[in-house]
């Protein structure tokens, strides 16, 4: 095993150094050199998706008779819908371009290479860029909500019927509605002369009031969670699902046609950060392939509503360049790749050693 794999790296040097792999191989430091990967950039979203929970108050089939509020529901309901979302570039594996550079015997052969813990390339005599994770979401803690039994008078809470309880439950809303009405105009009896003391007291009754609204209308809670999507464009495409919402579910597969649609628009813009060249032979001894990616336009739209576009660089997009090996063999050089698009950074020699 270790013949044919020294007999395929010394192969790979022949026809050039840093030729890419025909398959996959591990990568690492070997004795003759170092076999490494380059990224592909993927899209990473970040879907804040809101889970509503509605529960009908306990006189709501009551509200249209004694508060004329029409279409209160009587039944439990959840629904989902996205609340927020965002998207963060990120560099994934790409096994199809696998290289292998010879550096025994050169300069280069005492370079400090730095690899992901999957091979990618990150720098070599150079620190890695350090890329910052992304904070979570934290939902915001838990509101305990005020339990409207709490605000019922005693001659509700003896009625002998949930009918009777609902119709005493509007008398003591009126009356919280005539109590405010007698603090605005003057009229109460017990008016505090500060104006703070006051607002204070028209806002208590406007809590009492809303709170014992909820026993017809009902309570509706909130709950966000976070949830996680990967793609990686390969080409460009019109209108590709990438997943879909149920509003009864929440996240379901894009092939589940319970959920909306949201699609995914890939434009190729066919532009570059540097023209492609191409490397003398001589050249290529102890060089480095890296990327050069291209420029993409990433359109976005949930069934037929435009939600957003962008323009990103992708290195599956682009092409791969080398970095000449002459650099590497004369002087100290430092590289450093970014590592999202697997593009250089960074890259100078010292000119003096």
């Amino acid at each position: 095993m270790k013949k044919l794999l020294f007999a395929s790296m010394l192969l790979c040097s022949i026809v050039a150094m840093a030729q890419q792999q025909a398959s996959p191989m591990k990568p690492g430091k070997t004795v003759d050199g170092i076999i490494y990967y380059l990224p592909k950039t993927a899209i990473e979203f970040n879907l804040l998706i809101e889970k509503k929970t509605y529960t009908p108050g306990i006189f709501a089939k009551y509200g249209e008779k004694y508060l004329r509020l029409r279409g209160i529901k009587q039944e439990e309901e959840v629904t989902y819908s996205i609340a927020n979302y965002g998207l963060t570039q990120i560099g994934v594996i790409d096994t199809t371009k696998c290289y292998f550079v010879k550096t025994k015997g050169g300069k280069c052969e005492t370079a400090e290479f730095h690899l992901t813990d999957d091979g990618i390339l990150q720098s070599i005599n150079a620190d890695p860029v350090t890329v910052k994770p992304r904070a979570p979401f934290k939902p915001a803690p838990p509101v305990k909500e005020p339990d409207p039994k709490q605000y019922l008078n005693a001659e509700v809470l003896s009625a002998g019927s949930t009918a009777k309880m609902a119709e005493l439950t509007v008398e003591q809303i009126i009356e919280l509605q005539e109590r405010r009405q007698a603090l605005i105009t003057g009229e109460a009896e017990d008016i505090p002369q500060d104006e703070q003391q006051l607002q204070l007291m028209i806002d208590e009754i406007d809590k009492q009031r809303e709170i014992l609204l909820t026993l017809f209308t009902g309570t509706t809670h909130r709950d966000t969670v976070e949830q996680m999507l990967v793609v990686c464009p390969e080409k460009e495409v019109e209108r590709e699902v990438i997943f879909r919402l149920s509003k009864k579910v929440g996240l379901v597969d894009k092939d589940d046609l319970s959920g909306v649609p949201y699609y995914m628009t890939i434009e190729d813009m066919h532009r570059t950060t540097f023209q492609k060249y191409d490397v003398d032979e001589k050249k290529k001894e102890g060089g480095f392939y890296v990327n050069v990616p291209g420029r993409i336009k990433m359109t976005l739209h949930r069934d037929n509503h435009f939600l957003g576009s962008f323009d990103l660089y992708a290195a599956q997009f682009g092409f791969v360049e080398l970095r000449s090996g002459s650099l590497f063999k004369r002087y100290v050089t430092h590289m450093t790749l970014n590592p999202t698009t697997g593009s250089v950074d960074k890259i100078h020699a010292d000119m003096g050693k």
